[in-house]
């Protein structure tokens, strides 16, 4: 696993708050690239167990609008399988206190991290993405949203 190095990027929605977002390096608000989004929740071509199955239906429930059923699914269920592997090791290491143990289950919690990251699981990775940004909702746009439903 590559280790991360410097200071990790600022996301979009940050630099505009504070002014410092470039027209030649941010793109600009509301840009956003449509995949072909899934059709409720996908069947996985591998099996899951308990945790890997939650990450899937949370995959799918979230990042519906930018995780593609096409091209991600692969990436999908590694990261389900990798949630399965972390549960294992966790109760592995809670049963044997042993260093070991311990070593295995970082080296696979840092990998579902990276996992999560690359599917956008994140707000710098969401700005990499260029697929979501978090905006401040006014009170008064909140309240017309309310009257709205």
């Amino acid at each position: 696993m590559a280790e991360r190095r410097g200071r990790p990027p600022v996301p979009n929605e940050v630099k505009r708050r504070r002014g410092t977002a470039r027209s030649d390096r941010v793109p600009a608000e509301g840009t956003v690239v449509a995949l072909p989004m899934a059709d409720g929740v996908p069947e996985p071509d591998v099996e899951l167990g308990l945790e890997g199955r939650r990450l899937w239906e949370r995959v799918w429930a979230t990042a519906i609008t930018w995780i593609s059923p096409h091209s991600d699914m692969t990436a999908v269920e590694q990261a389900c399988l990798m949630a399965d592997d972390v549960a294992i090791a966790r109760n592995r290491y809670k049963a044997t206190s042993d260093p070991a143990d311990a070593r295995a289950l970082r080296t696979l919690t840092d990998a579902l991290s990276v996992a999560l990251s690359d599917l956008g699981f994140n707000p710098t990775a969401r700005t990499k993405l260029g697929v979501a940004e978090v905006t401040r909702v006014s009170k008064l746009e909140a309240l017309k949203q309310r009257a709205k439903s």
